[in-house]
């Protein structure tokens, strides 16, 4: 059943459009609410024409700093209260971004609220504020929480014992998340209990973090989010949304829909920071790498503190003996960044990749026997061994799927139909990671079994994937399993993000099955009428729904739930997966990341510098592969983010902090017309040392490196080395 390429079992409803998202819920007489946003960096609001607004036909209430209720601030919520900006909303006239929330219009209709916000006129007493995203001089911090700060051996020492160095800046801009469906919810209350329908990325998440500023118990919330059109990071914190709408609908005592416009999306949830990275690279003429510096400059918002965590996989990539990692941030006004798909390593592995590539291209060595050189049979940073690393497979295997031997080495040298072709690779990396939960199982007299825990699908297959997990630990199909995901009233789950969720949510569903499967086969050799009555356990098995003993006996599942007088059989169970909790654990035995290579061939215009990208291949090393078919899809989709963030995404500000391409006409994404031949193939090869099913999450590892890839095989096809994405054709003429 693992493995298998299951059909998503979401499919119908989704292309039949019974499928809800948030906004999509009915509710008896809704209110609609727009916020509306800051226009200064800085300052305080000095007053608003409410009263002429709440005049125009169908506005029912304008919310400001001036009359919204009071909530309990965030600014000292623990952890597991991950909000995306520190600030609750309307709380006070003070105005640290453009952008920020400063009223709520509230309408009986959406046109009619969109049409008020519109009117509304905010007057400001303007402080000077910095929002310059492109001058990270002056006072900045250095945070060190984490490895952002990491010393191992002795670079300088290093460097000045070389003979070959390579140094170079990399600049990797601001992007946005833009997932199809933007954020937005509905809430309503009844009574003290609060009910949101979002699109989040964490249903307890959001759970925690309405009740921590409401002040309420968590079981007085619930969060539904059964469908979500993608997140990509920027639903997996809670944003300033929804609990305006939690705000609205308590103090009109109406459910309240609030709909954020693609323009809000630039300001209100999230993005990647513009990041500057300076790396150095020593050793010797042999390839053998001493020594390697990474610098990372970037910004965050003054309160917030989001760190972009460049250099971690400079830690775990390459065998290095001494190492220097750093990371410096400028407070900024604006918006705070967040977790964008692959925080850290996508910007990170653009600028090592790159600089690897430099160091291969001047010693006239190829960039994989390079990268071999300089392996890491251990992880470099913690010695500790990897609970499994099949890097080495990739390489060789994505290099025969790519025709990696038809590269030549020295660039502009290779011309096809008058275009300027290049060969470029680098290497993937993520780490696998991994936490907790809870499910619950209930298995009726048919023998379908209900899982139920509360996570989400974010469009990535969680729905098929876990379904198939909970099939083949059951012993039963998948079709007979009824997966229940989404909503807070089922046992706790955790957040899509991080690559976590198959190896979180696939273990504990695993772990609770083999309790329920003891505890039924318990009852069945203790009922009389069983064909097992009096076996003893370990002589019985469940497969294809069949309770089968050694002797030859069988029956079906469900006649063990017939017999014991009930409807249904249930089990809940509480897991912790692996040792310690998300993130690194320096008392876990391994260290575990997923590896993979990317291979990319361009086709350059010599004249016009337009670039084509014929062909991207990827090999990845993620353990075993839960669903050929979403799991490649996943893949896909990671590289074809790659293709964007070194050929097209960029987010463009003025001075002030203002986004001046808020929109998907002028913010550029890849489409169909732009992907060509794209490749998949992984080793396959299950990783029990850190998951119960063997498989790592392959969310965010697809991305990792193609940008690199992209940049490289730019310079084999012309000789100009850019190290400022995108890569666009002014900086090839």
């Amino acid at each position: 059943m693992i493995g298998s390429p299951k059909i998503r079992v979401d499919g119908p409803e989704k292309v039949s459009g019974t499928a809800k998202y948030a906004l999509e819920y009915k509710v008896d007489s809704p209110l609609y609410a727009v916020p509306v946003k800051s226009t200064i960096n800085r300052g305080s609001v000095a007053s608003i024409n409410v009263d002429e607004v709440e005049e125009l036909p169908g506005v029912v209430k304008v919310i400001h700093a001036g009359n919204a209720m009071k909530l309990k601030s965030f600014k000292n919520a623990p952890p597991y209260v991950l909000v995306g900006q520190k600030r609750a909303p309307l709380q006070d006239k003070q105005v640290d971004y453009i952008g920020q929330d400063v009223a709520l219009v509230l309408a009986e209709t959406l046109e009619d609220a969109i049409w008020a916000g519109r009117q509304l006129k905010v007057e400001y007493s303007q402080e000077q504020g910095d929002g310059n995203i492109y001058d990270l001089k002056g006072k900045t911090v250095k945070p060190e929480q984490g490895m952002l700060q990491f010393e191992m051996g002795a670079f300088a020492e290093a460097k000045n014992n070389s003979s070959t160095s390579v140094e170079a800046t990399y600049t990797i801009p601001s992007e946005h998340h833009n997932p199809m469906e933007i954020s937005n919810c509905i809430a309503l209350w009844d009574g003290d209990r609060l009910t949101v329908y979002d699109a989040t990325q964490g249903v307890n998440n959001y759970q925690a973090c309405t009740a921590w500023c409401f002040e309420t118990d968590p079981k007085n919330v619930r969060v539904i989010s059964k469908y979500i059109g993608g997140g990509f990071g920027c639903k997996g914190s809670y944003w300033s949304h929804t609990v305006l709408a939690a705000i609205a609908a308590k103090m009109l005592d109406r459910p309240v829909k609030i709909n954020l416009s693609r323009e809000d999306m630039f300001t209100s949830a999230g993005h990647r920071p513009r990041t500057l990275q300076n790396i150095t690279i020593t050793g010797d003429q042999d390839g053998k790498v001493t020594g390697i510096q990474h610098k990372t400059n970037s910004y965050t918002n003054i309160e917030q503190k989001y760190f972009e965590s460049c250099g971690n996989l400079t830690r775990v990539l390459y065998d290095i003996p001494n190492m220097s990692v750093s990371h410096e941030y400028k407070p900024l006004n604006l918006p705070s960044p967040v977790y964008m798909r692959a925080p850290g390593e996508a910007p990170g592995s653009f600028a090592l990749e790159s600089a690897m590539d430099e160091y291969a291209a001047k010693i006239k060595m190829d960039p994989i026997e390079f990268r071999l050189k300089n392996y890491a049979e251990v992880c470099p940073f913690d010695k500790k061994p990897w609970s499994l690393k099949k890097l080495r497979e990739c390489y060789a295997k994505g290099a025969e799927i790519f025709g990696w031997d038809q590269r030549k080495q020295e660039p502009k040298n290779n011309m096809r139909d008058g275009k300027l072709i290049g060969y470029g690779m680098a290497t993937s990396t993520y780490p696998a990671n991994r936490a907790g939960g809870a499910v619950r199982l209930v298995m009726d007299a048919k023998g379908i079994l209900t899982v139920q825990t509360a996570v989400q699908d974010i469009g990535t297959g969680t729905w098929t994937v876990m379904g198939q997990i909970a099939a083949d630990a059951m012993g039963i199909s998948s079709e007979m399993v009824n997966m229940e995901l989404g909503d807070t009233d089922f046992p706790q789950g955790f957040v899509s993000g991080g690559s976590n969720l198959t190896a979180t949510a696939g273990s504990y569903i695993i772990i609770a099955v083999k309790k329920f499967k003891e505890k039924l086969l318990q009852l069945s050799i203790a009922q009389e009428k069983s064909p097992h009555y009096q076996s003893s356990v370990e002589d019985l098995s469940i497969q294809e729904g069949m309770v089968e003993s050694i002797n030859g006996n069988k029956e079906k599942i469900g006649e063990i739930i017939k017999r014991s007088g009930k409807d249904t059989y249930d089990f809940t169970d509480k897991s912790q997966v692996g040792k310690g909790g998300f993130g690194y654990n320096k008392d876990a035995p391994y260290s575990s990341h997923s590896f993979g290579v990317i291979f990319a061939e361009v086709e350059i215009d010599p004249d016009l510098g337009v670039i084509t990208v014929p062909r991207l291949t990827g090999v990845f090393d993620v353990g075993k592969i839960m669903n050929s078919k979403t799991g490649k899809s996943q893949l896909y989709g990671g590289m074809v983010w790659g293709y964007g963030m070194a050929l097209l995404e960029k987010t463009d500000y003025n001075p002030e902090g203002r986004v001046v391409n808020a929109d998907l006409a002028e913010y550029h994404v890849p489409v169909n017309a732009d992907i060509r031949e794209l490749t998949v193939d992984y080793i396959d090869e299950p990783d029990y040392n850190f998951s119960e099913h063997g498989g790592r999450g392959i969310g965010e590892i697809g991305i990792v490196g193609t940008a690199a890839a992209i940049a490289n095989a730019v310079y084999n096809a012309t000789g100009k080395r850019v190290r400022d994405l995108p890569i666009t054709m002014d900086k090839l003429i």
